[in-house]
């Protein structure tokens, strides 16, 4: 997970932001560093060696974390049940169970994942599917639990979420909005909100660039005073960076070893080194947003000062004279007395001669 060094703050804002949720040693949430999660999902077809190497991938991007996808296909999906179009398409099969069981991993890989996370420093998380999947997980000492949209409305599941007491990212595709107000109540109900990350996120694999809707995520934070992030189904590279613009404290990108390969998400997903892009987009994006303070970046200050304008002497001014606007004039650089003491200076005598082009201070006059 990212550092936890509190990012600087806007001097005010219009109402208080949401409380940061911790995970693991790190506070996630608004005016911390974003939280990358590099979505690995179901992209090792179901080989541990692959998706061994798609966490090195991850790290190597600059991923925060690296999050995959625990499931039972017989727990998860009835014999009948049809995949979805862009399963079809990608698989070439039309069960839903057949190209899931083709993606499992069993849970003792991921214990040597996990493992692997641990030792490399990347957070390791995995979104569970069913009550067993979680438990297996938490045993694992996953320090947070992504709840996938589709999940959203399972209360046995979300009840057993609730119950770990661990951190919660959920995401809100193809969610109604009395929907999410549902759960979210729920949640607060049994006193898990100040645990909870929302993310936005489109249902849609690939989600089209004109259906990214990314104004959705200052209006859940808003609505509902929670931090939100994003689960990016586009298939750019700076979805990311606009939504960390727009308010984004999680940001959840699919990545793939190698786009061509079979199964249902890989060629949605970003291959390793435009994984490493995003990443640097984020931060670049964060860089640029800076902390919203209204006092000049020391990178300005050698502009300000040349300039800038002062009072000067607009003509040689004689000892004794009286400041009138025909003596006084603006010219840069900065130094001297600034334009807006001029009112304040005319009708005061020059002590000295002031020869022209002479900046104006306060002890040439009396």
């Amino acid at each position: 997970m990212p550092d936890s060094t509190l990012l600087p703050q806007p001097t005010s804002t219009d109402r208080p932001e949401p409380a940061p949720v911790r995970i693991g040693s790190a506070e996630v949430g608004p005016g911390r560093r974003a939280c990358v999660i590099a979505e690995a999902g179901v992209n090792h077809n179901g080989s541990e060696d692959a998706a061994h190497r798609m966490i090195d991938a991850a790290l190597a991007a600059g991923a925060d974390a690296v999050k995959f996808q625990a499931f039972r296909a017989a727990d998860l999906a009835t014999p009948d049940a049809n995949a979805a179009s862009y399963q079809k398409t990608a698989t070439g099969t039309s069960s839903q169970r057949t190209m899931l069981e083709s993606l499992e991993l069993p849970a003792d890989a991921f214990e040597r994942l996990a493992h692997h996370c641990r030792r490399d420093g990347i957070e390791f998380l995995a979104t569970p599917f069913g009550v067993r999947d979680l438990h297996m997980l938490r045993n694992l000492g996953m320090r947070a639990v992504k709840i996938a949209s589709t999940d959203l409305n399972n209360l046995p599941l979300l009840d057993e979420v609730i119950a770990t007491r661990l951190p919660i990212i959920l995401s809100t595709g193809a969610t109604l909005p009395e929907e999410l107000d549902t759960t979210v109540q729920r949640l607060r109900e049994r006193r898990a909100a100040d645990r909870l990350i929302l993310l936005h996120c489109v249902s849609s694999y690939p989600t089209p660039w004109s259906q990214a809707n990314l104004r959705r995520i200052p209006h859940l934070k808003a609505r509902y005073g929670l931090p939100t992030g994003f689960s990016d189904h586009t298939q750019a590279i700076q979805t990311g960076a606009l939504a960390v613009a727009a308010g984004a404290c999680v940001i959840e990108k699919h990545f793939t070893l190698d786009s061509r390969l079979p199964g249902p998400d890989q060629s949605l997903s970003l291959e390793p080194g435009l994984l490493a892009e995003y990443v640097e987009q984020i931060r670049d994006a964060e860089a640029a947003l800076g902390t919203g303070d209204l006092t000049p970046r020391e990178c300005e200050l050698d502009v300000r000062q040349v300039a800038r304008k002062s009072i000067v002497a607009a003509r040689p001014i004689a000892a004794g004279e009286i400041l009138d606007a025909t003596c006084l004039t603006t010219k840069r650089p900065a130094g001297g007395l600034e334009p807006h003491a001029l009112p304040a200076l005319l009708g005061k005598r020059a002590r000295t001669p002031i020869p022209a082009d002479t900046r104006i201070t306060w002890d040439m006059v009396e």
